[in-house]
């Protein structure tokens, strides 16, 4: 298989041509003129000028080192194909206002802190929805959709490997374990496990969270 090689100079100037164009076409939605620095420019001619001078500027553009080995890569990409950019269980606090979340800072190591605005938590969620007909990573040959049904069972023949069973589908309680780190059917009161004994309708979770503290005290004081 022949290796992907990106020189890093003709990367550069593919780059700033790109983004040069970009900008070039969106004038009205910039409205460059009111933006700090440029208050010079009244127009598009103006601005077409602005831009031809940043040809001859140095666009540095960052690459990533050298990863050691495609172990590392796997795992980076399988960041974004596994699991959602932020997940619930990252989530710490949220009152209609702000979001505090923690997440694991790769360039130091260490798990940090951050509260961001609820728009601005929102901004970058969607900043990782791919735009329309983008093409994501997939399964591809024997393992994809269409194929894998006939294909695999021969790739496990030719390879004399025993077929793994399809496992069965977890159960509510342990996917809210898994995504949530939270037991649904652990009470929140005394730690006991919870049965199911009724559903009541109209009620706030703070009347019917009264009512059980109350009968909770009613049943301690009859034993009593």
């Amino acid at each position: 298989m022949a290796k992907a090689v990106f020189k890093k100079k003709d990367v550069e100037e593919i780059w700033r041509g790109a983004v040069i164009r970009l900008l070039r076409h969106s004038y009205d939605l910039i409205n460059p003129g009111l933006l700090p620095g440029l208050g010079h420019i009244r127009d598009k001619k103006h601005w077409r000028r602005y831009l031809r001078a940043q040809y001859g500027r140095y666009w540095k553009v960052h690459f990533a080192k050298k990863t050691k080995g495609a172990w590392h890569s796997v795992k980076y990409l399988g960041r974004y194909l596994k699991r959602p950019p932020v997940s619930a269980s990252k989530l710490r606090h949220y009152r209609g206002g702000s979001v505090v979340h923690h997440y694991h800072d790769h360039r130091t190591g260490q798990h940090r802190q951050q509260t961001l605005p609820q728009e601005e938590m929102i901004r970058r969620y969607i900043s990782h929805i791919p735009a329309r007909h983008f093409k994501m990573v997939r399964y591809s040959g024997f393992l994809s959709n269409r194929k894998r049904g006939k294909l695999l069972p021969k790739v496990y023949k030719a390879l004399e490997m025993t077929a793994r069973k399809k496992p069965e589908n977890p159960g509510f309680s342990v996917l809210m374990k898994g995504f949530l780190r939270t037991d649904p059917y652990k009470c929140i009161l005394c730690g006991d496990r919870l049965l199911f004994t009724g559903a009541q309708m109209g009620k706030k979770a703070t009347e019917l969270l009264s009512e059980r503290l109350h009968n909770l005290e009613k049943k301690r004081w009859l034993r009593s």
